[in-house]
């Protein structure tokens, strides 16, 4: 057997085509070292400056020494960033779990590859392609398996030939026929979120200390990667959970308060009989409130609308200016308490054009509205123009301005520029965010120009016909 070892060293030795030629006798001793005792032994080939190559003598699951000679690590560190590449730009779970599974089988020539998790005192296998693919979404009991060895080594584990171990898994799922296994730990941020498992079929050499060491890399990048995911999953699930909770309690509100309007219109009127001075004054204080409370409620309303999805559109046609109007008719008395001149300029030929003219409305009664918030002195001007295919709604204010440090987040929901305790100007921050998520859905745009202290200019662009 001892020839046979010198024959496969001696094919290493240089030829004409200019591979580096390596002396024999440093792994010819590390052969006959191994074959003694049986210890897997690394030996370095090749002397300064020449290239030089680490192998690996060891014994195959039939007891025959081999030599294992590494993939060339520039290929096998090129090999792993792609994979890191993919699994970043995979935000899906499941998707990641079978990239994982088809990344570890063909990476340490394996023939199949699984993704197993902790769910309670089980192990789950969650993920597989290959001959394990007959286990997926199968349980098993953690002690005796080769996961729980994982668990508590936090390294790598095998087995030589799975099927015949009597191993849990293998009581669970007899049908599940494969040789070596190799696991290794998914470790993000010290804490274990899962175990990488690859097989080869029944028969197949054992896998060797290199192959689990290619597996232990593919799993330390493999674990940030699912962490993320993870992590962004549970923040959406929330979020949706925050969306359902915001809109079950509007709509909960808004019932109770049209009644309170419905009443309060009542003893304005004096249909109950007649009111002093005093009296009228505190109910247009309290329609003052009101108005202010269920224009909150419409705006959550309206925000969860648009997070799920569930906000359609209603087009119908329209005159342009006669929208302007409407926008000025409730906009003007608001500036006109705050002491500021509201102008607002038209074409003098018809605009016409095709849109949901209550989400059109709903924008530039933002706009204009904010605008008034946010200006204490001066003007607020809105303004209508024309395009080729386009129709803009231009909003320009005199007031405090918004900083370039700040434009990132104006359009975020719950975002307030203003903020703290003692913020002077109230609100959702939930208009901006409204109103551009409607521009878009109406198939427009919604841009802003604006500096602090010298005002601010939002204008929004929409299709003359949708």
């Amino acid at each position: 057997m001892v020839g046979d070892e010198i024959r496969r060293t001696d094919a290493l030795s240089g030829g004409d085509d200019g591979t580096p030629s390596f002396p024999a006798q440093p792994l010819l001793d590390a052969l006959t070292a191994t074959k003694a005792d049986g210890t897997p032994r690394r030996v370095i080939l090749g002397d300064a400056p020449a290239p030089t190559i680490e192998a690996e003598v060891c014994r195959d699951a039939a007891g025959h020494l081999v030599v294992e000679l590494p993939t060339h690590a520039s290929d096998e560190s090129e090999a792993l960033r792609r994979l890191a590449r993919q699994m970043a730009g995979e935000p899906d779970t499941a998707a990641l779990l079978e990239i994982l599974c088809e990344a570890g089988a063909g990476q340490c020539a394996g023939t199949g590859g699984a993704v197993l998790k902790v769910i309670g005192n089980e192990g789950e296998v969650v993920a597989a392609v290959g001959g394990p693919l007959v286990a997926l979404g199968k349980r098993f009991a953690l002690p005796g398996s080769l996961m729980r060895d994982v668990l508590r080594t936090h390294d790598v584990a095998s087995v030589a030939d799975f099927s015949n171990s009597a191993r849990p898994l293998t009581r669970v799922v007899p049908e599940l026929h494969v040789g070596p296994m190799l696991l290794a730990p998914l470790i993000a941020q010290d804490t274990i979120v899962g175990v990488l498992a690859v097989t080869r079929d029944s028969g197949a050499p054992a896998f060797s200390p290199r192959e689990a060491h290619r597996l232990r890399a593919i799993a330390d990048y493999a674990a940030l990667a699912l962490r993320k995911a993870e992590l962004l999953e549970q923040a959406q699930i929330a979020d949706r959970a925050k969306s359902r909770f915001l809109a079950t309690v509007s709509h909960e509100l808004r019932t109770p308060l049209t009644a309170l309007a419905g009443y309060e219109e009542l003893l304005a009127d004096q249909v109950l009989g007649p009111l002093s001075d005093n009296q009228l004054d505190v109910l247009e204080r309290m329609r003052s409130v009101t108005q202010h409370l269920a224009a909150v409620i419409e705006e959550v309303l309206a925000f969860s609308s648009l997070d799920e999805g569930r906000e359609t559109m209603r087009p119908t046609d329209f005159l342009a200016a006669d929208l302007v109007r409407a926008t000025a008719a409730v906009v003007e008395p608001l500036a006109r308490q705050k002491h500021l001149a509201f102008e607002y300029t038209v074409p003098s030929a018809p605009v016409r054009m095709t849109s949901d003219v209550d989400k059109v409305r709903q924008i530039l009664v933002n706009l204009a509205g904010n605008a008034v918030k946010f200006t204490d002195r001066g003007f607020v001007h809105l303004e209508l123009e024309t395009g080729e295919r386009s129709v803009q709604f231009i909003v320009r204010d005199s007031g405090i301005g918004i900083a370039a440090a700040d434009m990132e987040r104006l359009f975020q929901p719950f975002a307030q520029l203003d903020t703290g305790l003692t913020r002077r100007h109230g609100g959702t921050g939930l208009g901006l965010y409204i109103a551009r998520s409607l521009a878009e859905l109406l198939g427009g745009r919604l841009e802003v120009e604006s500096s602090p202290g010298r005002g601010s200019s939002f204008t929004l662009t929409l299709p003359a016909d949708l």
